[in-house]
């Protein structure tokens, strides 16, 4: 079972956008047995984050593509800060990561099973799936786009970027509805 709340996080996303250009679209989804944002507080806060960086947009060396990704996770997270990093050290928790996946082919995939994701190049838009893991658990996944981005620099990655992290970890749920055997959560 999960929690999807789509409006919200839209309505946010263009009004953030819109300061820098960048419109970002996007759907969070929540496992609401298991997200928590004090389990983020307490795995994350102060400490290394290990993220993992899937496919490449605009074909440049992958370790200084991976970097510019997690430049722009910093500070992107409500709380408390972390550290995200593709290469932590000894301060990180070794069962909790997360997966970053620029132009994975849509739906239909776990990014925290452990398998490959397949991502291919687009010219439409930039598409960031994103998911906080527990292990191979699923408990917090974000899809986002924004339009195309020419690179790195460009703010549109930015803020593609800054808006996942910043909806992959929301401090409160109070504005998601959660009813008893509503299929739509299903």
């Amino acid at each position: 079972m999960s929690v999807k709340s789509p409006i919200a996080v839209i309505i946010a996303a263009l009004a953030l956008g819109a300061c820098t250009g960048a419109v970002v679209s996007l759907q969070s989804d929540y496992n609401p047995s298991n997200y928590d944002h004090r389990n983020f507080a307490l795995y994350h806060a102060a400490r290394d984050t290990r993220v993992e960086v899937h496919g490449n947009p605009f074909n440049i060396d992958a370790a200084a593509f991976a970097r510019a990704v997690t430049d722009h996770m910093q500070g992107a997270n409500e709380g408390r800060r972390t550290n995200f990093t593709t290469t932590p050290g000894k301060s990180a928790e070794k069962n909790l990561r997360v997966v970053m996946a620029f132009n994975a082919a849509p739906g239909g995939y776990d990014l925290c099973d452990g398998k490959a994701i397949e991502t291919k190049p687009r010219k439409d838009v930039l598409a960031l799936a994103a998911a906080w893991c527990f292990g191979d658990r699923q408990d917090s996944m974000v899809e986002a786009t924004v339009g195309p981005a020419k690179g790195v620099g460009d703010p549109r990655f930015k803020e593609i970027i800054q808006q996942t992290v910043l909806n992959l970890f929301p401090t409160h749920m109070d504005s998601i509805l959660i009813r008893e055997g509503d299929e739509r959560f299903d």
